[in-house]
C-alpha cells in the first residue's frame, strides 16, 4: 500500500458520527430528491436526435378519386412509418415529363423518385441519370420480386441492371359492344380474330348517315395526333412480325426495321381501313357526353383501348357495362398488343438511395397498389394482386390480364423515346393524307429515327 492510500484510510477512520450522518443524509435527500423528479417527468432520452429528411417525387397526374388516395393516405403512410421523412410530391403530366427531367439532371435538383414508362428506362439508363437497383433486389427484395410478371420486370433492365419496378400496366386490346354485334347478327361472345375478321365485322356494323358521315364506326382508330398515330400503326407493325427496331434491345441504328415489307404492309391496311374499307375516320370520333368513351356512347363499335374503357363504363354507366366486350390481340403472323409498365425509378442524383428505395419499395407493395389501381380498374403488375384483388375479380379485367399471362404482350424498344416515335406518328399522318406515299413516308422517318439513336450514342 502506497503512501497515499495509507492516508486515505486514515482520513476515512476518523470520520466522526455527526460528519457521517451529514453525508449520509445529503446521499438520501438526493436520491429521494431524484426520485421524486422520477415522478414528476421522466428523463430527457439521451439518444440521438432524429434526422430530419427530404424525397422529391415526381409523380403523373392522377384521377381525383386516385389523387386523394395517395396524398391523404399513401404518402402519410410512409411518413408516419419512416421517421423524420418528408415527401415532396412534384406532380406532373405526360407533355412535360421530359422538359421537368432535363432540367433536374441539368440542375442537379434531386430525382429521388419518379414515375415514368418502361420505355423511357433505356435511354436515361444510358446516360446514367437512373440508378441501378439491383443490389437492392437482389439482397432485400427476392420474396416480393416473384410476384410481379417477369416479362414486365425485364423491360426496365439495361446494361444488365434492373433500373425499376412496375407500377400499373397499360395494357391495350379490342373492346367491341356486344349490343352491336347482335343488331348485324355477329356473335356477341366472338370478337374478331385476325385482320380479315376486323374488316368483315367492320364492314358490317358501319352506320353512315344519308350525307356519307360516320354515324357509327364500325372499327375506330384515332390517328388525329402524331402520338395516336404511331400507336394505331404500331399496333399492326408488331402484328405483321416486325418492330421498330429488331432485335428490340439494339441500339445500332441499322437495326431500324419498320421501313421494311413487313411495316410497309401494316401502314398499307392501316391507309385501307380508312380509304379502302372506309370503316374508321383517320380523326377518331367524339360523344355528345364528354364523360363517355365513343364505344361507351356508341359512335364506335370496335376499337383498340385500356382496361381504363372498363373503368369509364363502371363510373358512368354501370347499367349497361353488360354491353361491353373484351378481346384478344388480333392476328396476323403474330398475336401481339401493347403491354407495358408505368415504372418507379430512382434518379442518379437522388439524395439517399437508401432512402428512395424504401419509398419505392411502399408505392409498389400490395396494399398501395391495390388501393391507387382498384378504383379504377386499373391493371397490377403483382401477380398475387390479379388472382386476390376483389376488383380483379370482374370477368372483364381477367381477360385484360390475360395478355401478359399468355405472353401476348410488348412495347417499343428502348433505343427510342416517345417525343421520337411521334416523329414516326407524323409521317403517318402525312401518308394517311395522301400528302407523301407510303414507302416514302416510312423511309424518312426511319432516316429521323436513326440519327435519333445516333444522337442518344453520342450523348
Amino acid at each position: 500500500m502506497d503512501r497515499h492510500e495509507s492516508k486515505g484510510v486514515g482520513i476515512e477512520r476518523k470520520f466522526s458520527r455527526r460528519r457521517f450522518l451529514q453525508t449520509t443524509s445529503a446521499v438520501i435527500g438526493a436520491g429521494s430528491l431524484a426520485a421524486l423528479a422520477g415522478c414528476v417527468a421522466p428523463a430527457a432520452p439521451t439518444g440521438p436526435a432524429v434526422e430530419a429528411y427530404e424525397l422529391r417525387f415526381i409523380k403523373l397526374a392522377m384521377s381525383d378519386v386516385i389523387a386523394d388516395y395517395f396524398h391523404d393516405t399513401v404518402i402519410p403512410e410512409f411518413e408516419a412509418a419512416n421517421e423524420g421523412a418528408t415527401v415532396t410530391v412534384d406532380m406532373s403530366t405526360w407533355g412535360n415529363l421530359g422538359e421537368k427531367l432535363l432540367t433536374s439532371f441539368a440542375g442537379n435538383i434531386p430525382v429521388d423518385l419518379l414515375e415514368t414508362g418502361s420505355d423511357w428506362v433505356g435511354p436515361y439508363a444510358k446516360r446514367d441519370q437512373f440508378l441501378s437497383i439491383e443490389s437492392y433486389v437482389v439482397n432485400q427484395y427476392q420474396d416480393e420480386i416473384v410476384d410481379f410478371y417477369p416479362d414486365m420486370v425485364e423491360l426496365s433492365r439495361y446494361g444488365g441492371d434492373l433500373r425499376g419496378l412496375p407500377y400499373i400496366l397499360d395494357i391495350r386490346t379490342l373492346c367491341y359492344r356486344k349490343d352491336h354485334f347482335e343488331e348485324v347478327g355477329l356473335d356477341p361472345e366472338v370478337p374478331p380474330d385476325t385482320w380479315d375478321d376486323l374488316v368483315d365485322f367492320g364492314t358490317r356494323l358501319l352506320q353512315m348517315d344519308d350525307q356519307g358521315n360516320f354515324e357509327r364506326a364500325g372499327y375506330l382508330l384515332n390517328a388525329a395526333g402524331p402520338g395516336g398515330a404511331f400507336f394505331e400503326y404500331w399496333y399492326l407493325l408488331v402484328q405483321n412480325g416486325s418492330g421498330v427496331v429488331i432485335p428490340w434491345g439494339s441500339w445500332d441504328p441499322e437495326d431500324v426495321a419498320f421501313n421494311g415489307p413487313e411495316g410497309l404492309e401494316a401502314l398499307q391496311f392501316m391507309y385501307d381501313l380508312i380509304h379502302t374499307h372506309a370503316i374508321t375516320p383517320m380523326t377518331g370520333m367524339s360523344s355528345q357526353n364528354p364523360s363517355l368513351s365513343p364505344l361507351g356512347a356508341g359512335v364506335a363499335s370496335m376499337h383498340n383501348t385500356g382496361a381504363w374503357e372498363i373503368g369509364n363504363w363502371k363510373q358512368n354507366q354501370a347499367d349497361n357495362i353488360h354491353l361491353l366486350g373484351v378481346g384478344i390481340p388480333l392476328m396476323k403472323v403474330r398475336r401481339l398488343q401493347y403491354a407495358v409498365p408505368n415504372v418507379y425509378a430512382v434518379g442518379s442524383n437522388t439524395r439517399d438511395a437508401d432512402r428512395a428505395w424504401a419509398l419505392m419499395e411502399h408505392m409498389v407493395s400490395r396494399e398501395t397498389l391495390t388501393g391507387m389501381l382498384g378504383p379504377v380498374s386499373q391493371s397490377p403488375p403483382r401477380m398475387s394482386i390479379a388472382a386476390e384483388a376483389e376488383y380483379m375479380q370482374d370477368p372483364l379485367l381477367k381477360k385484360y390480364q390475360a395478355i401478359p399471362e399468355e405472353g401476348w404482350g410488348t412495347t417499343t424498344p428502348q433505343a427510342v423515346d416517345f417525343p421520337t416515335l411521334e416523329l414516326i406518328g407524323q409521317y403517318v399522318q402525312a401518308a394517311l393524307r395522301d400528302e407523301m406515299g407510303l414507302q416514302a413516308a416510312l423511309d424518312a422517318a426511319a432516316a429521323e429515327v436513326q440519327q435519333k439513336i445516333i444522337e442518344a450514342l453520342e450523348a
